[in-house]
């Protein structure tokens, strides 16, 4: 009976080594996974500014571009006006017309 007392001791001792062992193992197993999603997560949000970023160059050049027509268009009217007077006050009388008229049948 002494050796099974010993046996008995023995195993619980590997056992008890074993289970160290698989604690040491899934601690390490959660420190990586961890630090992946870490990584993950950092990836993401520097993806995200970028595409932000992107974004708002492509806005900015857009609204340069409609800045530049709007003075283009700009400068065009004020030359045809300067060019043929006339007909700039004839379509501008036209235009108050056809608005006055409009709102007026309310």
């Amino acid at each position: 009976m002494a050796e099974s007392k010993g046996d008995a001791g023995s195993e619980t001792q590997q056992l008890s080594e074993q289970i160290a062992a698989l604690k040491e193992d899934v601690a390490a197993l959660s420190q990586t996974l961890s630090d992946m999603g870490a990584a993950r997560r950092d990836a993401a949000i520097e993806g995200a500014r970028e595409r932000a970023h992107d974004l708002r160059q492509r806005g900015e050049q857009q609204l340069q571009g409609a800045q530049r027509q709007a003075e283009e268009m700009g400068h065009t009217a004020a030359e045809t006006i300067r060019q043929q007077p006339a007909t700039a006050i004839g379509l501008a009388v036209g235009l108050g017309f056809l608005v006055g008229f409009l709102s007026a049948r309310k």
